[in-house]
């Protein structure tokens, strides 16, 4: 008897711990949209103005500007984000070009990419439907058309309150002469109203000549060192956890 009330207690235990972790930890699923089809669920013009936004340089070694733009916008009432608080973000280094740089004495060209952005954001909502298939849940949006952009993103996670998004492959900067790339905007809904937030954006080295999927990558790769920048953008009030 004892015995057997031993292993019922080490699985409950199990169960929590199991349930705590995925409450703090999870995979979060993105659904690419069109523009109108999303904002459609904010305004009954399906189009959207922002109430704020943040247009911010990232400092990284590079010619020309690299930016992280984010903006919020809210539900009009009888749409079915009455009353939330959407926000989007976008990595743009379209105007940021490759520069030569001083590796042991050897004038280098220097082409860095952007691979992962994390910031501090909170309860998701999950009650939207973003991309019209009839289901609800849906927590991250990818705006692939009838917006600027063209990379996706790959892995999304949640940790506690903190995204962390992957991107489908690395957004760099472009040749002398050329442009680089921009991520496509991407967006998710909250209950809170925004605020000015830190989001870290890391580099990653060698991967413009033939950008990869970042599930691709050799886990080296993923784990390196690379530079990061906090660069402050709009995110949603978070309190006391």
């Amino acid at each position: 008897m004892i015995r057997m009330v031993s292993v019922f207690i080490g699985l409950a235990l199990g169960v929590v711990f199991i349930a705590g972790c995925e409450k703090r930890e999870m995979h979060v699923k993105t659904v690419n949209v069109s523009a109108s089809t999303i904002y459609c669920r904010f305004d009954p013009s399906c189009a959207v103005n922002s109430t704020d936004s943040s247009t911010t340089p990232i400092p990284m070694q590079a010619g020309g500007t690299a930016l992280l733009h984010s903006r919020t916008f809210t539900g009009k009432p009888g749409t079915p984000a009455s009353g939330l608080y959407g926000y989007e973000y976008r990595l743009d280094l379209e105007r940021a070009v490759e520069t030569m740089v001083d590796v042991d004495g050897v004038a280098t060209k220097h082409r860095p990419c952007l691979l992962t952005m994390t910031l501090e954001f909170g309860p998701i909502v999950d009650t939207l439907d973003y991309d019209g298939d009839g289901k609800a849940g849906d927590l991250v949006y990818v705006i692939t058309s009838g917006g600027p952009g063209t990379i996706k993103l790959g892995m999304v996670h949640r940790w506690r309150n903190k995204l962390i998004v992957n991107f489908d492959s690395p957004v760099c900067v472009g040749p002398p002469g050329g442009q680089g790339h921009s991520s496509y905007l991407f967006g998710l809904v909250s209950t809170q109203p925004p605020t000015s937030v830190e989001a870290t954006v890391k580099e990653t080295a060698g991967l413009a000549a033939a950008p990869v999927k970042y599930e691709q990558l050799p886990r080296a790769a993923k784990l390196e060192q690379y530079p990061y920048y906090n660069v402050p953008v709009r995110g949603p009030r978070i309190g006391p956890t």
